[in-house]
């Protein structure tokens, strides 16, 4: 690695840092001060076709009256060109004139007719005719890249060495630095030039130390019930006739995160869920190799709990939100014994939490609902059944031979279909699983050594697109070192039985997409990752909800405080939507994005959590913004939710007045295979830490260990992982 400071002029470098605040101050002395809009634009290819290593940006700020002030041009490079810089002096870096204009002749015209198709694109404070855009072009023969900009207005900083070298441009010409740029910054009234600039320091310290608070609550109120779960005390008739009725429908993260924290005291609390147990659903790859078992990562719904009033083992079909009465179909316990159907019951609720999840949307593809899916545990079941099955018939004496390798090894392909966390995970334990099996010495099947073949099918132009982009670029290297096959650009067209259809984007030498390249693969087994859409009950509610409770994506939206708009104001705060049923948007006071929060867990449990402590407290839950109600203030000692303890405490923090939900970001973790792994850290919006290989892997088994929901758990899958890693994964199958 070459040492760039050496080859830094400070004049340069001083006097861009200099340029960039003079020009931030004349444009804040204006009258009419500044209006900001930011774009972003990933330029793919160059004028010869090659794929650049990374997006191009351009960050384009408009004046009140949409006049562009300043464009900076600027490229995010892979991670090992980025810290290289170039060790030519000023005359070598730059060509002649006359190449310049060349290459920019043969670009004007190609990057004009992209002008008007990316000017439509912007937002409405830049849709005008003096829109700057700065492009990064390549010359096709001789590789040299130029700076060029479609527009004749103010200024366009698109010296190169400038872009690389002075610390507060790449800043801002960074993927991680442009988006604390756009979330950071108050971007409508900024009170002086450097207000604008990201400060990558800003932890969430005010978030953080409400979650701490939030902790030792959460654990004085496990205290208190201690002696109520042992049967050492009881509440009065009195006290129970006060406590309000919640009806929980589901058993996930959001569910299982609110059975936790809440005071069953307070809180009659009643679970509905077609399962009877949690499951922490980041291992359910692993569940579906063998690496872990399922008992070891699950935990009853009675157990996360002693205090539940009740589970009923069954789904919400309807609900009335009128009458606050919810309609449940029992499971059938017995199938092929008891005949008929089994009973619906009615459930009157104070409070409805709806944290029923979501399904995987097979995108109307002809056949995917053939395809095994990884979203349950029962669906992690069928999986491991189904792989045993594809090693097992790829073993048959039919194909036995040098002969028939050809179909053996169709037999024994494995396509995954979605390159988000799941897709990616799920290949990289069939990896380990066929590297197991397959071993000379003790594998099961060594005669299907060098058989398996594992694709991932990914309709993007990247894998795991939640990762940072460098990050996003080793998924796809590592998973190619293991000999994993991944396809881009493409989907898959129809699923059948022996075959998939798949269809690629085919590119132009410029980028654009000139059609689809068509072509069948032959497969063994399908695994189907790539989606999700709302389960049925959603579009049941949404139906005697007001029209602006529906996002554009068929779930539900939910304001601040995780409650969806109601016909009746006199019903809001009645019910609850968490998890991957809400629709929670993102942005703040500054920014308000066209987007909501992730359906992950991490959110889901944090929202649930967020729920109970509401409850628990006896806010006053149908105002805006919900207050501490008379029943926690009035001094009546049968009334459970009279806690004066609690109401000083609550007074004390500030929060008499429940503070809106806030996401507290800790990052994303991914499983590769063959030991490695990715690990994204951050805090908030702020990056602490981005690994892969093998140390990314021990940080991902160890959060994923510490995250187990107890002890019991813990030491299941720790022991797990050890059965695994000396005696092989066990394909037994029943």
């Amino acid at each position: 690695m070459r040492d760039s400071s050496k080859n830094k002029n400070p004049w340069m470098t001083a006097g861009s840092t200099v340029l960039l605040l003079l020009l931030f101050l004349l444009a804040s002395s204006r009258d009419d001060g500044i209006a900001s809009a930011f774009t972003i634009s990933p330029r793919k290819t160059g004028l010869d076709g090659s794929k650049f290593a990374s997006s191009r940006f351009s960050a384009v700020n408009t004046r009140g009256h949409g006049t562009p002030s300043f464009v900076i041009g600027a490229t995010t490079r892979k991670r090992e060109s980025f810290l290289q810089s170039t060790t030519e002096d000023q005359n070598q870096e730059t060509s002649s004139e006359q190449a310049e204009d060349s290459a920019v002749e043969r670009a004007l015209a190609r990057q004009h007719r992209e002008f008007d198709k990316l000017s439509s694109e912007l937002s409405s404070p830049v849709l005008n005719n003096d829109n700057m855009v700065a492009y990064e072009v390549v010359d096709g023969e001789s590789g040299d890249d130029y700076d060029i900009t479609l527009t004749k207005e103010d200024f366009v900083l698109t010296n190169k060495r400038d872009l690389r070298n002075d610390a507060t441009m790449k800043l801002l010409s960074s993927e991680l630095g442009l988006e604390n740029f756009l979330q950071k910054s108050d971007l409508k009234k900024p009170k002086n030039p450097s207000s604008i600039l990201p400060n990558s320091s800003d932890l969430p310290l005010d978030v953080l130390l409400q979650r701490t608070l939030d902790t030792v609550e959460d654990v004085a109120v496990h205290l208190r019930r201690i002696p109520f779960e042992k049967g050492e005390q009881e509440l009065t008739k009195e006290e129970a006739e006060t406590r309000k009725t919640v009806v929980v429908l589901g058993s996930g993260w959001a569910a299982h995160a609110l059975m936790k924290v809440v005071d069953c005291r307070k809180i009659r609390l009643i679970v509905v869920s077609p399962a009877n147990h949690f499951v922490f659903t980041p291992m359910l790859a692993s569940a579906a190799v063998g690496t872990v078992e399922y008992r070891s990562m699950t935990e009853a719904v009675r157990a996360a709990n002693p205090m539940i009033d009740d589970y009923l083992e069954g789904k919400a079909i309807d609900v009335d939100i009128a009458k606050k009465m919810v309609t449940v179909k029992l499971n059938s316990l017995l199938d092929g014994v008891r005949e008929g159907e089994p009973p619906q019951v009615e459930l009157n609720y104070d409070h409805l939490i709806v944290s029923v999840g979501c399904k995987v949307d097979s995108k109307g593809v002809p056949g995917a609902e053939k395809a095994l899916k990884l979203k349950s545990l029962d669906d992690a079941r069928k999986l491991r059944q189904a792989i045993g099955e594809c090693f097992e018939y790829s073993s048959r004496p039919d194909v036995a031979g040098d002969e028939h390798a050809e179909e053996r090894m169709r037999r024994s392909t494995f396509l995954v279909v979605g390159g988000g966390p799941t897709g990616v995970e799920i290949a990289g334990e069939l990896h380990d699983l066929a590297k197991d099996i397959t071993r000379r010495d003790k594998g099961t099947y060594p005669n299907l050594n060098g058989n398996v073949r594992i694709i991932v099918a990914h309709s993007g132009p990247e894998l795991v697109p939640q990762f940072d982009k460098s990050l996003r670029d080793e998924a796809v290297k590592a998973l190619e070192r293991k000999g994993i096959e991944v396809i881009l650009n493409t989907r898959v067209t129809e699923v059948a039985d022996g075959f998939a259809r798949l269809s690629t984007k085919v590119f132009d030498e410029y980028g654009d997409v000139q059609g689809r390249d068509e072509f069948t693969l032959p497969v063994g087994l399908t695994v189907w990752c790539a989606g999700t859409s709302p389960v049925h009950f959603v579009d049941k509610l949404l139906g005697q909800l007001p029209e602006a409770a529906r996002n554009r994506d068929g779930r539900i939206k939910v304001d601040k405080w995780m409650r969806p708009a109601m016909p009746d104001e006199k019903l809001m705060g009645s019910i609850f939507v968490l998890g991957d049923a809400a629709a929670f948007p993102e942005g703040d006071e500054h920014i308000s994005r066209d987007s909501t929060l992730p359906q992950t867990a991490q959110v889901a449990g944090q929202q649930g959590a967020y729920i109970a402590r509401l409850l628990n407290r006896g806010y006053e839950l149908n105002m805006t913004p919900p207050v501490l109600s008379d029943l926690a203030l009035s001094a009546d000692e049968n009334n459970v939710f009279y806690d004066p303890l609690l109401t000083q405490w609550l007074q004390l923090r500030g929060i008499a007045e429940a503070n809106p939900f806030v996401f507290l970001n800790l990052g994303i973790l991914a499983y590769l295979g063959g030991g490695e792994s990715l690990a994204q850290v951050q805090v908030g919006d702020v990056p602490v830490f981005s690994y892969w290989g093998s140390v990314a892997f021990v940080l991902w088994r160890s959060v994923y260990l510490v995250k187990q929901v107890a002890t019991r758990n813990r030491v299941l899958v720790t022991f797990d992982w050890l059965k695994s890693a000396v005696f092989g994964r066990d394909m037994t199958r029943f």
